[in-house]
């Protein structure tokens, strides 16, 4: 098992060499995304980690192999948060445990009661018991004709991109449904979700926007694409996970950690209805009224007038394709 703890070496080389850092980071946000090929059903990259994960319980158990047949899933990895952490299964194989795979039927005064009618006396009953993540907030927030997002989610969390719902004027979410991610980097889908949500917020500002509201048919067409997506995943194997609602996967955003990086990096905003502050005299506001006196802040503020002439700012068009060139190859960029 690869080490995660640092010696006293590595944490100086990490803060005194920025290149070796760099270097570090870029292989641990590249080994992350390039493991996407795991939660895809029957990809060999799956297929692989299913033996790789056997073995490695096997390895870990050999002291009492009889207990591998009792907790080996019968779902592939992936589907559901991976478990359990180091040192978990070595513990179940020392002297002093005892591993018990009956059913508990009852929590008693003295201790807890299996199916074959045993009582186990215990001093600590610790309930791994997870967490409720298909709820809406517990703070109340009201929508369009006073709708509530608890009552607007008591089925599914419906969502576009996992930034939006209808019917909720200036919503926007950051870790709602269908945001987190199977493999790959989270804090990279966080600070693009960050990214769209402020570019939003000034859409909004610039343009004397009252609100903005994504349209109920394009919050169907993410689900549908999601529910699509997700029926080749191993999301879907038989598990028990906070990733799904039922059936459906409202955990996960619906591709890999770059799929949706790509995807709000640009927002769509024909997918809104937007609703404009009127003018004071009641007539109704100029959309254009944002292109201003008609100078640009590079003269009124003395900036470079002259700004498109310098290299970092020159991209020379490529032929016959604009994005076929280094810088669109490495961040893509759908057109």
């Amino acid at each position: 098992m690869t080490s995660t703890t640092f010696s006293e070496e590595q944490k100086k080389r990490f803060r005194d060499d920025p290149e070796y850092f760099y270097k570090f980071r870029r292989m641990i946000e590249a080994d992350g995304n390039n493991i996407h090929g795991v939660t895809i059903r029957g990809h060999d990259m799956q297929k692989g980690a299913k033996d790789a994960f056997s073995e490695a319980m096997q390895q870990r158990l050999k002291k009492k192999p009889e207990i591998f047949d009792k907790i080996k899933p019968g779902f592939s990895p992936g589907c559901r948060r991976l478990t359990p952490g180091p040192g978990f299964l070595e513990a179940l194989c020392e002297d002093n445990v005892d591993f018990i795979s009956d059913a508990i039927t009852a929590i008693e005064p003295k201790g807890v009661r299996t199916a074959e009618g045993k009582l186990y006396e215990i001093d600590v009953l610790v309930c791994a018991t997870g967490f409720h993540t298909a709820s809406a907030p517990p703070f109340p927030v009201t929508g369009l004709n006073n709708s509530t997002l608890s009552a607007h989610w008591s089925k599914r969390a419906d969502n576009y991109m996992s930034v939006a719902t209808h019917n909720f004027p200036n919503l926007f979410m950051m870790l709602g449904p269908n945001s987190a991610i199977g493999s790959g980097s989270l804090t990279m889908m966080i600070e693009s979700t960050g990214d769209y949500v402020v570019k939003c917020i000034r859409k909004i500002q610039k343009e004397n926007i009252r609100s903005m509201t994504v349209k109920p048919a394009r919050v169907r067409d993410f689900l549908r694409y999601t529910d699509a997506y997700f029926k080749s995943t191993v999301f879907t194997d038989e598990c028990r996970s906070w990733y799904r609602t039922g059936e459906k996967i409202t955990g996960l955003w619906p591709g890999s950690t770059l799929h949706c990086i790509e995807t709000l990096r640009s927002p769509r905003w024909e997918d809104y209805d937007y609703e404009y502050i009127p003018s004071e005299d009641g007539e109704e506001i100029n959309q254009l009224a944002w292109l201003g006196n008609g100078w640009s802040s590079n003269q009124t503020e003395n900036g470079d007038t002259a700004w498109y002439l310098r290299d970092e700012f020159r991209n020379m068009p490529n032929s016959p394709l604009l994005e076929d060139n280094e810088y669109y190859k490495i961040r893509a960029f759908s057109q």
